[in-house]
């Protein structure tokens, strides 16, 4: 039996997948330099009743492809060479499997995402000849590469991965698979060892929730988060699922004004002071107007941590605030580029915490960022209004 064999694209496709690390040692890979390996050996296909017998015993179904994504993985050569046609052991081989099988839609992503950029490249290889030789215009070549655009409305990829508890963090994100990643058990913070949130409705009952589908109906059948820990908790879910509702409606912006010259929540004199939390009765005397940079420059907020990608900033005795950018498109449907935050809001001093999803753009070149109204979660136990 032949060995299998991979393009170029697909090595990359699945390296990618497991952003660059080795399924076995957790090393980096050289990427001109690492194997694919086979989680259940290719060999087994050689040997029919072993193959059956193997499957079997494993309670895999005879479909099982040995070939298939959900069988391979990558790693260092070393490790493959060692590993070479053993078979680990039953618990061994399910926890691979799982991992292949959890990045097998990560790599379908790339590979479509990577087929749309070489698409690109040739295209834009022959448009130049064209143009070169008179064959076109500038206008007109402007209009064949829109064909050729890698549809982020399709294919997202994320600043921010989204985490589940039986998998790694996943940071490209196909249209197709939403519905899929509903029903994921997702990963509550640092910790691996919670297996839900419990939500309460007014008659005092419980119900026990670990995926968006299930966060989603249950907030929609009345149950919400009635202790500071469960509201601590559910962040997590509030964020998930609202990233896939936001994910579900975005769109292809077609303009933007955050993004040339490039925008961000750390831009601060671009953010409104009203996105800063509030709880209780606001003090009259309270100045709601300026911006974030207005109000470090006074030192009435302090920022506690910086990113690429976030912002911690707090008010000494009072609120915090957490922004993490993690996405961008269009959001609401009104042609203009948006950006999608997790946003964590906390005590000080306490225990009160609660996140949720907001979504911000900006309408001019010389406007601050706003947030915009956008059905992407199904409701929180506590949240602000800016």
């Amino acid at each position: 039996m032949a060995e299998q064999s991979f393009t170029a694209v697909e090595r990359e496709a699945i390296a990618r997948a497991h952003r660059g690390r080795c399924a076995y040692t957790r090393e980096l890979l050289d990427m001109s330099n690492f194997h694919i390996d086979h989680v259940l050996p290719e060999s087994l296909a050689d040997d029919p009743a072993e193959l059956e017998a193997t499957l079997s015993k494993l309670g895999l179904g005879n479909d099982f492809d040995l070939r298939g994504w959900e069988n391979l993985l990558p790693c260092r050569p070393g490790a493959n060479l060692q590993k070479s046609a053993v078979v680990f052991d039953p618990a061994h081989i399910h926890y691979f499997l799982g991992v292949a099988a959890a990045k097998k839609p990560d790599v379908g992503a790339n590979l479509q995402l990577i087929e749309r950029r070489r698409n690109r490249g040739r295209a834009i290889l022959l448009l130049q000849q064209c143009l070169e030789r008179g064959e076109l215009s500038a206008g007109e070549v402007s209009d064949i590469l829109q064909q050729y655009e890698e549809a982020p409305e399709a294919i997202f990829e994320l600043l921010e991965g989204m985490r589940f508890a039986d998998a790694e963090e996943i940071r490209l994100v196909a249209r197709a698979d939403l519905e899929s990643l509903r029903d994921r058990p997702i990963r509550f913070g640092e910790n691996t060892k919670i297996e839900g949130v419990t939500l309460t409705n007014d008659a005092n009952e419980e119900r026990l929730v670990r995926t968006c589908r299930e966060y989603d109906e249950a907030v929609a059948a009345g149950f919400y988060a009635l202790t500071t820990f469960a509201m601590k908790m559910s962040s997590s879910l509030e964020h998930q699922c609202g990233l896939l509702n936001a994910l579900q409606h975005a769109s292809t912006p077609s303009a933007s004004y955050i993004s040339k010259p490039r925008a961000s929540i750390l831009d601060l004199s671009l953010v409104p002071y009203s996105f800063f939390p509030q709880i209780g009765e606001l003090d009259p005397d309270e100045d709601l107007s300026g911006s974030y940079q207005d109000k470090v420059d006074e030192g009435s907020l302090v920022i506690r941590r910086v990113s690429h990608n976030l912002l911690q900033i707090v008010r000494p005795g009072g609120m915090g605030q957490q922004l993490v950018e993690v996405a961008r498109a269009d959001f609401n449907g009104d042609g203009l580029e948006d950006i999608l935050l997790f946003e964590y809001c906390f005590a000080t001093e306490g225990t009160l915490g609660c996140g949720s999803v907001r979504i911000i753009t900006r309408t001019s070149s010389t406007g601050m960022l706003e947030t915009i109204s956008s059905p992407v979660s199904p409701g929180v136990a506590w949240r602000h209004d800016a």
